[in-house]
């Protein structure tokens, strides 16, 4: 209740009821410690006098040391109570700048959609984040600041009165023309900083609106377009500061003046007074620094009244760009939330946009609960438009939406949220792991208290994903982690049964290199590598086995269509194949022994990366593979004798932590062509992870996925997935799905319909949908034109017929 209030009031609350508020007995202490601080800067000014006019005057060193260790001690406590204020005012600052923004933040969540329609997302960070900063430092400083410097002004001016009254009088004789000069000054200067303050927010809105769409710059190529909109706006924010700061530095001006000018006048006639003897020197000593000791409470003074200015500039702008009522409620008043039926009922609902065009006319239509309805119209029939209204998205222009006899525009966001489940179609996704975004729902509901505080556990997550088709994505994200075996222990030692299938490099190796910079295909170049080939005598039947590869693939490849089909199979890349043509030309006139050092190089590097599960053209010779096998245990041992383990390798009871976790289980890839292999691995892996028992473990790392900025690293379909399960997981009374399928392929979509029949019944459904092969199965389906409901009905109905929705059939 009382949050709804403040979002409500959050803009007309004034500048200074910041000030006090929740901050007035920290208020309170600052004018204590002001008032100690004033005293204690008194002090030093008469121990001035009498240390010169009475210790030094009369020789007594034991009252010079008394006095000094008083004029110490009065300056060191006068900078801790200063100190002490700075920290407080800080902390008042820093804690009402928190406040201020989250209300304000609050309040701007709360605003209808079509603000956001007209504002850029870099005027709203500008105004949160930049703008209320120096408002922050105003609060902290607005009580303390302007009294301890009147107040100190008052004790300096009282004290020199009391030294001399014409030198004090002569000493305040300018000040009358600084207080009407300078305030002037600064009236210029607040409307040259309201200028600018505005310019800014044009530059940071445009700045914003040009990195959110800076797709379409870079697709119609309008990078001059662009920079000559900001040089524009660039140069009008130069003059506006270039006119600021003449008034800024002005009033600094004026102020450096008329503080040398109080010195001049008071050596003038102090100087002349004292020589005369109508003065003594302790006491022009004491004047002199007591009239220095103003210069700093009227600077302060000054700074003071162009923070306050400027922030009343920025306060006002700030929320007045967001002075806006909110449509509605967060949660209710004085009642609980209701819980519906799921019984929708529109009676000449009518849109009119902003720019006056009637999007609706006159929709009459009534759902009952537990009804599966399909919405389906010609492009820009307002099938969108009439199901955000329903959703509260959208504000109806007339008419009438009730849920449950409750009108819509008198429902709370609670009331909504907690009945009614939207997934649009093209759902926003959160950057964060897939997790975070599938729980946003159920922790928005638990943190407005209309849900238990508990999460769905992963029994619950797994079925809905599974519901929605995201379950094998997750999946997938999981086994192509990378994990930690110190942080995951247990699932490391889970992650066993290794299948042969990579290059002979690989097969030799039998791991991976801890240095991720290392690969396979370097293998033929390295000096340890060949010593160990050399050693197993493999150098040399690795490379006549490369030469074999090398006859039989040349010539498919240089005289076959070179398609990248053909090569995705061969051995031989498309940018090497020339190479290999004169190697095998070499071969044909001198002989494999009469080859060059650089062509059996190329040669035990194509047989190094062979491997025998894809390249088939030509077959391993048993002999060669039974001595590769028995060389990896060598391998091993070979480099563990030289101390280099710069590899891990595979090993039942050893995990590859630079492998993701699927590596690790698979040891190689298939070919990407081979139908339905990826499918069946797929499902073996799923069933070995079950058996395992580690299926929960893989899910859990698969939810740790970390989407990308707004869901970059996820296809349309994904996030369309992660979307439904979001809702799907609340469980509202009411679903409305506006296309939240048109991105799925045909197994999704059809795994989701079959849950929605799931729910006939229990739960009422509106789907706008694009795909009408989909509507067949719904209890009525809504035919939409122009704004208007045309007709109504069960599908065989409708299509007996021959209205709209045949003709829409056929137009599809």
């Amino acid at each position: 209740m009382a949050k709804n209030r403040e979002l409500l009031m959050v803009t007309k609350r004034t500048l200074y009821s910041w000030v006090l508020g929740r901050n007035l007995r920290w208020q309170v202490v600052l004018v204590l410690l002001v008032l100690l601080t004033v005293g204690s800067r008194i002090v030093p000014l008469e121990l001035q006098k009498r240390i010169i006019n009475q210790a030094i005057g009369m020789g007594n060193e034991d009252l010079l040391l008394f006095y000094c260790l008083l004029f110490i001690g009065a300056v060191f406590l006068a900078s801790s109570l200063k100190f002490a204020i700075n920290l407080l005012q800080a902390y008042i600052g820093q804690q009402t700048l928190k406040r201020m923004r989250s209300d304000l933040f609050d309040h701007i969540l709360s605003l209808p959609l079509s603000f956001f329609r007209t504002i850029q997302p870099g005027q709203v960070v500008n105004a949160l984040i930049n703008e209320l900063t120096t408002i922050s430092g105003f609060v902290g400083s607005a009580v303390s600041v302007p009294l301890i410097n009147v107040c100190t002004l008052l004790a300096m001016g009282g004290y020199l009165f009391y030294l001399n009254p014409l030198l004090a009088g002569l000493s305040f004789v300018l000040y009358p023309i600084q207080i009407f000069l300078v305030p002037k000054l600064q009236q210029r200067g607040n409307e040259a900083n309201r200028y600018r303050v505005k310019i800014s927010r044009i530059i940071s809105g445009n700045i914003g609106e040009v990195i959110t769409g800076v797709h379409e710059v870079h697709g119609h190529a309008g990078y001059s377009v662009e920079s000559d909109k900001f040089a524009s706006q660039a140069q009008s924010l130069l003059e506006a500061n270039v006119r600021m700061n003449a008034y800024r530095y002005g009033i600094k001006f004026a102020n450096n003046l008329f503080e040398n000018l109080g010195p001049f006048i008071l050596f003038l006639v102090g100087g002349t007074m004292t020589i005369r003897g109508h003065f003594d020197l302790g006491a022009l000593v004491a004047f002199l620094s007591a009239y220095s000791s103003l210069n700093e409470p009227w600077r302060e003074l000054m700074d003071f009244y162009q923070l306050l200015e400027d922030s009343r500039v920025r306060y006002k702008n700030v929320m007045t760009s967001f002075d806006l009522t909110p449509d509605h409620l967060l949660i209710p008043v004085d009642r609980n939330i209701y819980r519906f039926r799921g019984d929708i009922e529109l009676q000449g609902m009518s849109f009119v946009a902003d720019d006056g065009s009637k999007l609706l006319d006159d929709i009459s239509l009534h759902i009952h609960a537990g009804e599966l309805v399909a919405l389906v119209g010609f492009s820009g029939s307002g099938k969108s438009t009439m199901v955000q209204a329903i959703a509260q998205l959208l504000s109806y222009s007339g008419g009438s939406v009730r849920l449950d006899e409750h009108e819509v525009k008198e429902l709370t966001k609670v009331d909504i949220a907690e009945n009614l489940g939207i997934v649009p179609q093209h759902p926003f996704i959160f950057s964060g792991t897939v997790l975070d975004n599938l729980l946003y729902s159920s922790r928005a509901s638990i943190r407005n208290g209309t849900a238990e505080n508990n999460l769905p556990d992963i029994d619950r997550l797994i079925e809905v994903m599974q519901q929605v088709g995201i379950f094998v994505d997750v999946l997938k994200f999981g086994v192509q982690s990378v994990i930690s075996p110190k942080r995951y222990p247990d699932l490391v030692e889970r992650v066993l049964s290794l299948l042969d299938f990579g290059s002979i490099a690989q097969n030799i190796v039998f791991g991976d290199f801890l240095d991720r910079r290392s690969v396979f295909e370097n293998a033929y170049q390295n000096k340890r590598f060949l010593a160990f080939l050399g050693q197993e005598e493999l150098e040399r039947p690795l490379v006549e086995f490369g030469a074999t590869i090398a006859l039989a693939t040349v010539p498919i490849l240089r005289y076959a269509a070179q398609t990248q089909e053909l090569f995705a199979d061969s051995p031989i890349t498309s940018e090497e194949l020339d190479k290999y043509v004169d190697i095998v030309a070499d071969i044909s006139l001198r002989g494999r022994s009469g080859l060059k050092p650089q062509a059996r190089s190329h040669l035990l590097k194509l047989a190094l990366g062979f491997i025998p599960g894809r390249h088939k053209t030509v077959l391993m010779p048993p002999l060669l593979k039974d001595r590769l096998l028995k060389a990896r245990t060598n391998f091993q041992i070979y480099m563990q004798e030289r101390g280099e383990l710069r590899l891990q390798f595979y090993d039942a009871q050893q995990y590859i932590q630079s492998r993701s976790i699927r590596d690790n289980i698979l040891f190689g890839q298939p070919k990407a062509d081979r139908g339905g292999a990826v499918e069946v691995i797929n499902q073996h892996l799923l069933q070995l992870l079950i058996e395992e028992q580690v299926l929960e473990d893989i899910v859990d790392r698969g939810l740790d996925f970390q989407v990308g900025s707004m869901g970059e690293y996820l296809s349309g379909g994904q996030r369309q997935k992660i979307a439904l399960a979001r809702v799907f997981l609340k469980k509202p009374v009411i679903y409305v799905l506006d296309e939240a399928t048109a991105a799925l392929d045909n197994a999704s979509q059809a795994r989701v319909q079959s849950f929605l029949w799931t729910l006939r019944g229990r739960h009422t459904i509106l789907s706008v949908v694009h795909r009408l092969d989909t509507i067949v199965n719904y209890d009525r389906i809504v035919v939409m034109k122009a704004g208007k409901i045309v007709e109504q009905g069960p599908y065989g109905e409708l299509m007996a017929a021959k209205g709209a929705l045949y003709e829409l059939v056929g137009t599809k």
